[in-house]
């Protein structure tokens, strides 16, 4: 198996960000704790059944981004002949342009801007603008 380092596409930042998944008609809490464009890593105690795709809100800095998630991996620990789901990494599947252009700006303040030079540029709304 391939270490899942070597397929990121973009850098990644430790934050805590609230975030609410849809899961199964049910609304859970958690938390963001490393935070890319490409995904994140969400601390919280339930999980979507299948790699089925799922609704979140992820509110940062004031602002909510309503997106479209996919797990590609789960922290999973057996403690006394149980089972404890502990969070889960997901890659986003939707994005809207703004709120991924947010998310950048927000990466690399929190960098200082010394990962810009990762970060895909900032596309205009209006090719004319």
């Amino acid at each position: 198996m391939s270490n899942p380092k070597e397929r990121r596409h973009y850098p990644r930042t430790k934050v805590k960000l609230p975030v609410v998944k849809v899961v199964e008609n049910d609304l859970v809490d958690g938390e963001i704790e490393d935070l890319s464009l490409g995904g994140a890593f969400i601390r919280c105690s339930a999980m979507p059944n299948s790699k089925k795709n799922f609704h979140m809100v992820i509110s940062v800095k004031g602002r909510l981004i309503s997106l479209t998630g996919e797990m590609v991996w789960k922290d999973v620990q057996e403690f006394n002949n149980q089972t404890m789901f502990r969070g889960m990494g997901v890659r986003f599947q939707q994005l809207l342009i703004g709120d991924r252009q947010f998310l950048r700006d927000v990466i690399a303040k929190h960098h200082k801007n010394k990962f810009t030079a990762w970060l895909p540029k900032r596309r205009k709304a209006h090719p004319g603008d």
